[in-house]
């Protein structure tokens, strides 16, 4: 049972996967009370990382007070909500994208 200041949260949609680059892609998405934090009734979390070095690579969140948002090359920029079908599009199309950059400084670095 939720207690004052917490939201019901209701998993429901949650894919992990291993990339054959040795990346790990994770997306959560809870469906949550709507609210003035989160008026869509959505909470979610994507994620694209190094496991090896526990780097994040790419990050798609909307947690509270910052709002849907995207962290990537140590930058942060907002986020345009479109639903959860435009949101998994548009992160998996980026993630493709921060994958062939990231393998491709790494191989700069060797």
């Amino acid at each position: 049972m939720a207690t004052k200041g917490q939201l019901k949260a209701n998993l429901i949609f949650w894919r992990r996967q291993a990339l054959n680059s040795g990346l790990l892609m994770e997306r959560k998405i809870w469906r949550i009370p709507r609210s003035t934090r989160y008026p869509e009734g959505i909470k979610y979390r994507m994620v694209l990382v190094d496991p090896k070095v526990h780097s994040v690579i790419l990050l798609y969140d909307n947690h509270w007070p910052k709002g849907p948002h995207v962290h990537w090359d140590n930058k942060e920029r907002s986020y345009e909500f479109k639903g959860i079908e435009k949101l998994l599009e548009d992160f998996f199309q980026e993630a493709k994208v921060e994958e062939a950059r990231y393998h491709e400084n790494k191989k700069d670095h060797y």
